[in-house]
C-alpha cells in the first residue's frame, strides 16, 4: 500500500511508487520505485528496488535494497544490503552492513565497518576501513586509514598517507579465522606505513614496512624503515633531481 501525505510517500507491505520528485520516501515492507526519483530523504527499511537513477539529500538502507542505475547522495548509510549496478556519488558513505557498487564511487568520505565491493575505482578524499573491501581498479584518497579485521583487496592504492595497522579488539576476535592481510598490486603515497600487507611494489618518500608484510619492491625517496617480521625483496632509493619537490 502506498500513502502520500504532502510530497511524501511511504509503502507499507507491497506497492509501487512512480518516479518523480519527494519530500521523504519510506519503505518498509517490499517496495518498488519505477522512474528516476530525487527526494531529501529515501529510507529502505523492508525491501526496496529503484529501477532508476536517484538522487537524495539522505539515503538510509536498514533492509535489502537494489538500485538499477546510478545513485547521487548527500549522506548514504547502509545499515543491511545495498546492491548499486551503475556507481555511487556521494558527500559520505557508512558502511555497517553490506555495500556492492558495480561502477566506481566518488565521494569526500568512506568510513567501512561492514563489506564494501566495488567494480572499478574508489576515489574519496577520505577513506576509513575496519571491514573487508574489494575493488577491483584503484583506491585513491588523500588520506587511507585500514584497519585490517577481515580480507581486504585492491588493484592499486594511491594518495597522500596511507597507513595499514592490523585490527585488534572485539571484530579481531570475531574474524580470527580470516585472513586480516590487505593485498594489491601497487602501493603508492608521500607517507605509507604498513602492516599485513602483500604487494608487488610500494613507493613512497618516506615508507615504513612492518609486521607481517611481503612487498617484492620498495621504492623510496627520503628514508625507508623495515621491522621485524617484515619481507621485502629489494629497497631502492630514488634520486630526486635538483629543483624537484
Amino acid at each position: 500500500m502506498v500513502t502520500s501525505e504532502g510530497n511524501n510517500a511511504r509503502i507499507s507491505g507491497e506497492g509501487q511508487l512512480a518516479g518523480g520528485t519527494y519530500g521523504a520516501v519510506t519503505i518498509n515492507g517490499a517496495g518498488s520505485v519505477k522512474g528516476d526519483i530525487a527526494c531529501g530523504t529515501l529510507r529502505i527499511n523492508g525491501a526496496g528496488t529503484a529501477a532508476g537513477s536517484v538522487k537524495a539529500d539522505v539515503l538510509v538502507v536498514n533492509g535489502t535494497a537494489s538500485f538499477g542505475r546510478e545513485i547521487q547522495a548527500g549522506e548514504m548509510t547502509v545499515n543491511g544490503d545495498a546492491s548499486i549496478t551503475e556507481g555511487l556519488g556521494v558527500g559520505r558513505l557508512r558502511i555497517k552492513g553490506r555495500c556492492f557498487v558495480g561502477g566506481g564511487i566518488a565521494a569526500h568520505e568512506v568510513d567501512s565497518k561492514g563489506e564494501l565491493v566495488v567494480g572499478t575505482d574508489c576515489e574519496a578524499d577520505r577513506f576509513l576501513a575496519e571491514g573487508a573491501f574489494t575493488i577491483g581498479g584503484l583506491l585513491n584518497a588523500d588520506s587511507i586509514d585500514i584497519r585490517l579485521h577481515a580480507s581486504c583487496k585492491a588493484r592499486e592504492i594511491g594518495g597522500d598517507k596511507i597507513t595499514v595497522r592490523q585490527g585488534r579488539g572485539l571484530a579481531s576476535v570475531i574474524t580470527f579465522f580470516t585472513d586480516k592481510r590487505l593485498t594489491a598490486d601497487s602501493i603508492e603515497a608521500d607517507e605509507v606505513d604498513l602492516e599485513y600487507v602483500t604487494a608487488k611494489v610500494v613507493r613512497g618518500k618516506h615508507v615504513t614496512i612492518g609486521e607481517g608484510c611481503t612487498i617484492d619492491l620498495v621504492e623510496y625517496v627520503d628514508d625507508f624503515k623495515q621491522g621485524a617480521g617484515a619481507s621485502v625483496g629489494s629497497a631502492v632509493k630514488i634520486v630526486r633531481e635538483i629543483g624537484e619537490d
